[in-house]
């Protein structure tokens, strides 16, 4: 069926890799397609393999890792549509066929940029294999011109922030954002990232030492309650820092979330078994708690996030801990990439996923309705990065809508029969259709017949990662 595995280096990292995240089959194809990029390109061989590494860290689909490594080949005439469709079959052929990078949006003219944004989102819009391949292709592009300056890269690196971050981080490709962040960053502030780099750079070492050592007192908790699970520890990246130092005005010692620890449990009951484990163990903080499991981000985000002081009465460094299950963790970082791994098992997933790629058509269309570029990001950012209040209302429904939202934009999104004579109530009270909502509120609609709906108050804040 083509050329023999045999013929591949032995030491290759990458098939490495590969071996530990798929399985034999999709293996196969996998060593067939890099021996194509080596047989084709040998000097350029570990330029294009960026991208397809890229790939194998979000867990993508090994039909997407074997699209990025053959289309390169593709666009310089390497290879064939036709030896990819008998190699490899229909599927990547297709997936393959006219797909190409969509080109840098031009700014010289409102029109102009207009209508290239819209060639973005609508390549984007085609498939979302197809969107895991522009985002991973457009990280790998702004980390290899880290040294380029003119208007091209910037227009380049502007553009990654204002659309291609938002979607990857809507679709929840958490290492793609990452890696795309920090190089349109780098491009966009250079002066600034190498300054905040410097800063950190001895702050890093310190937290590192701290992280390490909760990392462990956290391990010997869970042993001694009889919970098995991981414990992770992340260092915030430095494009979070600096934009959390923007957002606050605050200085880098201010910032003081730069550590954080998830610890990953095999069931929603061990979540909350562990959530009293860290508020008995650890000092909580009060106002520090979220429960994203009872009630998931629009995103299908799911975990619990506690802050508390782990030592007390000594730091006020407080510390967040994410507690969450396996799954829900594959959900929080490798999102839509990863839904092959589940879309059998648990068709609910694989639903979300549906959901998010109709999200993502739908982008074009919102493009359409708007006026100019500056309106369109607003709406993305808002729909991405908008705080939200939780409101309780119809039949005891829990519903996210955006800061400053009113009764009206309860009813609009709940869309619940109401007769002419209804008398909406907020926390008991009659109010008007232009009633600004608060997080917690309680909405109840009262029919002549009789309550029709009747929600119960809760306060619950919003939290981030």
């Amino acid at each position: 069926m083509g050329p023999h595995d045999g013929q591949l280096p032995e030491s290759s990292l990458f098939i490495e890799e590969v071996e530990k995240v798929y399985g034999p089959s999709d293996c196969h194809y996998l060593r067939q397609a890099i021996y194509f990029v080596h047989a084709a390109q040998k000097e350029n061989c570990p330029t294009l393999i960026k991208v397809p590494q890229l790939l194998v860290d979000q867990k993508a689909d090994a039909l997407v890792v074997i699209s990025a490594l053959l289309a390169p080949l593709l666009w310089d005439h390497s290879l064939s549509l036709t030896r990819i469709r008998t190699q490899f079959g229909k599927e990547i052929a297709a997936l393959l066929d006219h797909f190409t990078l969509p080109p840098i949006s031009r700014t010289d003219t409102k029109g102009h940029r207009h209508h290239d944004t819209q060639l973005l989102l609508s390549s984007l819009g085609q498939d979302i294999r197809k969107t895991i391949l522009v985002l991973a292709f457009r990280a790998i592009a702004l980390e290899s011109r880290q040294q380029e300056e003119g208007g091209a890269i910037a227009r380049e690196a502007e553009e990654t922030l204002h659309y291609l971050v938002p979607i990857a981080r809507r679709l929840n490709l958490g290492v793609l954002r990452r890696r795309l962040e920090d190089a349109a960053f780098r491009v966009l502030n250079p002066a600034i990232y190498a300054e905040l780099e410097r800063q950190v750079a001895p702050i890093r070492a310190e937290d590192a030492a701290c992280l390490k050592i909760l990392q462990e007192a956290t391990r010997r908790l869970l042993v001694k309650s009889g919970i098995k699970g991981q414990v992770e520890g992340r260092i915030k990246s430095l494009y979070s820092i600096h934009c959390k130092m923007m957002r606050k005005g605050a200085g880098l010692e201010q910032i003081l979330d730069r550590i954080g620890l998830r610890l990953i449990v095999a069931t929603v009951p061990e979540c909350y078994t562990v959530l009293g484990l860290l508020h008995s163990h650890f000092q909580p903080v009060p106002g520090g708690f979220d429960d994203y499991i009872g009630l998931p981000k629009d995103n299908g985000y799911q975990s619990l996030h506690t802050c508390v002081y782990p030592v007390r009465d000594i730091s006020h460094k407080p510390i967040e801990f994410q507690i969450r299950t396996q799954l829900m963790h594959k959900e929080a970082e490798y999102g839509v990439a990863a839904h092959w791994r589940y879309k059998e098992e648990l068709p609910s997933k694989a639903a979300g996923a549906r959901r998010k790629s109709q999200w993502l058509k739908g982008l074009v269309g919102h493009h359409h309705a708007t006026t100019t570029p500056e309106e369109f990001i607003q709406l993305l950012s808002q729909q991405v990065y908008a705080e939200h209040i939780v409101i309780f209302g119809q039949g005891g429904q829990i519903m996210r809508l955006d800061q400053n939202a009113t009764v009206n934009h309860y009813l609009q999104k709940a869309n619940p029969a109401l007769s002419p004579q209804a008398v909406i109530k907020v926390n008991g009270k009659a109010v008007g259709r232009d009633h600004l909502l608060h997080d917690g509120d309680s909405l109840e609609i009262i029919e002549p017949d009789g309550p029709r709906s009747k929600g119960q108050a809760l306060d619950l804040g919003q939290g981030s990662w």
